[in-house]
């Protein structure tokens, strides 16, 4: 009965719900969310690999679509754009200032980083308190998604196409791990603000 989680999943990641969930998500957490898309598109991507790249390409179009719509408030009342960031669960003053001296200079590239970090909607209202142009906020912003999430859909969807059985075979103890990676990540980044304040 286990098994058929993985058969659902799949099934799900075929659907344009998932496309639509997946893109609103990528948008949301560009904005507000404090949750990264990630948390569904790794289980989708190891459940079905061969959705894995459309599904991500969704993500990374919610987020580009999502980075722009707080462009807009930031650019148009830069108070409302910082409020809404500092409102953001464990987003701080601190966070937005090591935002700020990263990308004072315009270069877009200091948006880039694997792993927890400065979240893209921090960068996003500190990019236009700087010297960055448009096109420099577009190559940062589709740069940050590519390697902030590309590797872990890369991961996950190189498990689900080497090891299909094992993932059917194994669904408790991937779920199980799974939920323990978040939260690894989950204090890794906590302590890493920490640092950072």
């Amino acid at each position: 009965m286990a098994r058929m989680v993985t058969n659902v999943v799949e099934r799900f990641a075929g659907r344009w719900v998932a496309i639509a969930i997946i893109a609103a998500w990528g948008l949301g957490e560009a904005i507000v969310l404090p949750v990264v898309p990630d948390v569904l598109l790794y289980v989708l991507a190891i459940a079905a690999p061969r959705r894995a790249a459309p599904l991500f390409g969704w993500a990374v179009l919610g987020a580009l679509v999502g980075s722009l719509v707080l462009s807009s408030v930031a650019l148009d009342d830069p108070a409302s754009g910082r409020g809404m960031v500092l409102g953001v669960p464990g987003i701080t003053e601190q966070t937005l200032g090591a935002a700020q001296l990263a990308v004072r200079d315009g270069d877009p590239l200091a948006m880039v980083h694997l792993g927890p970090g400065i979240p893209l909607k921090v960068y996003t209202v500190a990019w236009w308190e700087g010297a960055g142009t448009p096109a420099g906020y577009v190559v940062g912003v589709l740069a940050n998604r590519l390697i902030r999430i590309g590797p872990g859909v890369a991961l996950f969807w190189l498990i689900g196409t080497l090891a299909p059985a094992f993932v059917r075979r194994r669904e408790r103890l991937l779920a199980i791990g799974y939920v323990l990676f978040w939260v690894l990540i989950g204090l890794l980044a906590g302590r890493i603000e920490g640092i950072s304040s």
